[in-house]
């Protein structure tokens, strides 16, 4: 077993570090993983029979606008006890994961600490279960997210399902509506990640505008207090047929959502007000939300923003020139 420290810089709240950490946690060869927000600081054990410290730094870079920097260690280690890890659960852009030490603590040949050890394993899972419960994220939602990263467009045993989806005109649909390539993105208007992800979408339907179309999927996040309300307000919009424009709203003003807030922007777009805020005091459109997410997690999608390209899941805010690699093989 293998074991690297180092600090990440660009990480910018609490769901980057989870977000990190829980890709990491899926690599193949990767024995435990912490990224913490606070300090700033990581550490990963690993197997180098099946991954290596490189493909473990690609991983984490990949994963958004960070970096890796003072790495230290990578020496082989003797094997120790096998330990016991409780994972938080949470997914990409979900609750952050709760604090684990960097290293074993070590565990003394008495009972006292043994039970000790034991004792705190089970107040943290305790605790974790309780904080889930009490958040109502639905339990599919918060898996770990897995990135899949784009190598070919012809199936191997590794690639992801391809996915189908039935798009009509009640679809949220920017773009030519009968262009070839579709793409589908499951997203959370305070989702920061999403917020990012955005204008790489803007340019692709700008660079291909007869040859892609961009549909909006809902997927609010319990992380983020004002995600399903925000999402309910841009479906209040469509009804009055303003949905993009909304949607664009929404993001340029995601740092300070509020009902008072959604219905002010609601004005600015000349939508009729008095229709506006019956839709959303109603909550009219919450079942229609939680139908988006309920579909998102039946095509796997654990964490935002994820897109679908003609089928095929996209997990992050990838750069635009991973796009472009597969649109233009399509």
């Amino acid at each position: 077993m293998n074991k690297i420290k180092f600090t990440v810089s660009g990480m910018h709240c609490n769901s980057c570090a989870a977000l990190i950490e829980n890709n990491l946690k899926d690599k193949p060869g990767v024995i435990s993983a912490k990224i913490s927000f606070d300090s700033k600081k990581g550490s990963i054990a690993f197997d180098e029979q099946k991954i290596n410290q490189p493909e473990i730094i690609k991983a984490i870079e990949q994963t958004g606008d960070y970096k890796v920097n003072d790495i230290q260690g990578g020496e082989e280690e003797k094997e120790a006890e096998p330990r016991t890890e409780l994972r938080s659960g949470t997914g990409a852009e979900t609750e952050p994961a709760l604090d684990r030490p960097d290293e074993n603590p070590p565990v003394q040949n008495s009972g006292f600490s043994k039970g000790l050890l034991i004792g705190l394993l089970i107040f943290s899972a305790i605790l974790n279960i309780y904080l889930l419960e009490k958040s109502g994220a639905p339990k599919a939602a918060i898996l770990p997210a897995k990135a899949i990263p784009y190598s070919s467009p012809s199936p191997s045993p590794s690639a992801p399902a391809i996915q189908n989806f039935d798009i009509t005109s009640a679809n949220h649909v920017r773009g030519d509506f009968n262009a070839p390539i579709t793409l589908v993105e499951f997203s959370d208007f305070e989702c920061p990640f999403c917020q990012r992800h955005l204008p790489t979408l803007q340019k692709i339907l700008t660079d291909y505008p007869q040859k892609v179309r961009l549909v909006y999927k809902q997927f609010p996040l319990s992380l983020h207090p004002n995600s399903q309300k925000a999402a309910e307000a841009s479906e209040c919009a469509a009804e009055q047929g303003k949905f993009w424009e909304y949607h664009d709203q929404l993001f340029q003003n995601q740092t300070v959502f509020s009902a008072d807030n959604f219905k002010k922007w609601a004005g600015e777009l000349n939508l009729n007000q008095t229709q506006f805020n019956n839709c959303l005091d109603s909550n009219k459109y919450y079942q229609k939300v939680q139908d988006d997410l309920q579909e998102g997690v039946s095509k796997g999608v654990r964490g935002t923003p994820t897109t679908f390209i003609n089928g095929q899941s996209l997990v992050g805010a990838q750069p635009y020139e991973t796009f472009k690699e597969i649109i233009d093989k399509l």
